[in-house]
């Protein structure tokens, strides 16, 4: 009876969190609201003990199917979710590895081209793949042939560009790293191996399109062996534009990993290396720094959300514990620092339909126990409707209570 009735609260919470509304305006502060387990694909893909979930790399949110994508390595898949639901996984990449450099799922990306919708996700040895998500099932067809931009290493994060039709993908573990761009509509590579001017061994992280500008924008988190890194312009034709050396503005370290585009036209730029900073670069002619925050570093994927015109940062706060901060574009105000539990949490992507916040946690490890899920999960904070999600909460709670103070007396 104990075990019914959790069930029957964690159903009727469930529902509520599903109903919730879209985020509030003046700003209401976000709420855990539910975790989502996610299930092993079984002990010869899941090297784990208990099969838990502990690696992972970045999310995408797709905003018109209003699915959720995270890149699952400990299970060698992407996983599907949507609402607070785990629907399923996209299997056949190469796993859990020694390092990450070898490990895949990585990078993942939705595009929309009308009647057909694709999924995008990098692989290890350099290769790109893509399926065809038009339909709900899973898993998806594939949709072209395995893609291999030319590397030894992982295919890592990507974007995309709605006016050339092009997505930018990034060899990050490649010396030097490159870039390629890919046609969406055929899958063929249209300009391969773009190497950012004096990046010999930094990398390349997070890209994202820019309409104003017609070109993609990509993080770099060092030029040639020493210095803070910044953000360099690749356009279109394949040509590296503006490079921003942060170096020329002051900042002293940085390491670029996390890139999102407000509405303003300012970049959110998220720095890897601790107790730096988190930078915002108003990209326009040679570049200024609109301001830094403090507040947050240690970033890795920044999410931008048009709909509330918040950026969503995933790092540390200046105490080391584990956050991702609500900032306003507009504003340049963070809004709120919402906590983690103090484990590799660093992925984010939002639903802009209610500004539901999707974080992937990895379960409990010897360096790091997870008390809120131990095996793993998808952690979805947001702002429930107002005034039912705690009253449902305070008043399951109670009568979970009286039932089984009465059952203990009749036992």
């Amino acid at each position: 009876m104990r075990q019914f009735h959790s069930l029957a609260l964690a159903g009727l919470l469930t529902a509520t969190v599903a109903a919730s509304p879209a985020l509030a305006n003046p700003f209401t502060p976000y709420t855990l609201l539910t975790t989502i387990a996610i299930p092993s694909a079984g002990d010869t893909i899941n090297p784990n003990p208990g099969g838990a979930f502990t690696a992972f790399d970045i999310s995408f949110f797709d905003p018109s199917a209003r699915r959720d994508y995270v890149a699952d390595r400990s299970n060698a898949a992407v996983d599907v979710f949507a609402g607070n639901m785990f629907l399923g996984r996209v299997p056949g990449f190469a796993g859990q590895q020694a390092t990450t450099s070898a490990s895949g799922p990585d990078g993942v990306l939705t595009v929309n081209q009308g009647s057909q919708h694709q999924l995008w996700a990098g692989d290890a040895g350099s290769l790109l793949r893509s399926y065809n998500i038009s339909s709900p099932g899973l898993p998806p067809p594939v949709l072209f042939s395995p893609i291999n931009t030319g590397g030894h290493f992982r295919v890592d994060e990507m974007s995309y560009s709605p006016s050339a039709n092009l997505v930018l993908v990034a060899n990050n573990a490649d010396t030097p790293a490159f870039g390629t761009l890919v046609n969406a509509s055929n899958g063929a590579i249209v300009h391969g191996h773009i190497v950012i001017p004096g990046d010999a061994t930094g990398g390349l992280e997070q890209s994202v399109w820019n309409p104003a500008t017609n070109s993609f924008f990509i993080s770099v988190p060092q030029f040639g062996t020493t210095g803070p890194g910044g953000v360099a312009e690749i356009k279109t034709d394949g040509t590296v534009g503006r490079v921003y050396n942060f170096s020329n503005f002051g900042i002293s370290s940085c390491s670029p990993t996390g890139l999102a585009l407000g509405k303003s036209g300012n970049l959110m730029v998220g720095c890897g290396n601790t107790s730096t900073q988190t930078i915002v670069l108003d990209p326009a002619g040679t570049g200024s720094l609109v301001k830094t925050f403090s507040q947050i570093s240690g970033s890795d994927e920044i999410w931008y959300d048009p709909t509330t015109g918040n950026f969503y940062v995933t790092g540390v706060d200046s105490a080391g514990g584990r956050v991702f901060d609500i900032i306003n574009d507009l504003s340049q105000a963070i809004l709120q620092s919402v906590s983690l539990p103090d484990v590799n949490a660093h992925s984010i992507a939002v639903d802009p339909g209610n500004g539901f916040a999707y974080v992937p946690l990895e379960g409990s490890t010897a360096a790091a126990p997870n008390a809120l899920c131990p095996l793993g999960c998808v952690a979805v904070y947001g702002v429930a409707e107002p005034g039912s999600l705690p009253l449902l909460i305070a008043g399951m709670t109670a009568i979970v209570g009286l039932t089984l103070r009465r059952r203990s007396r009749l036992e």
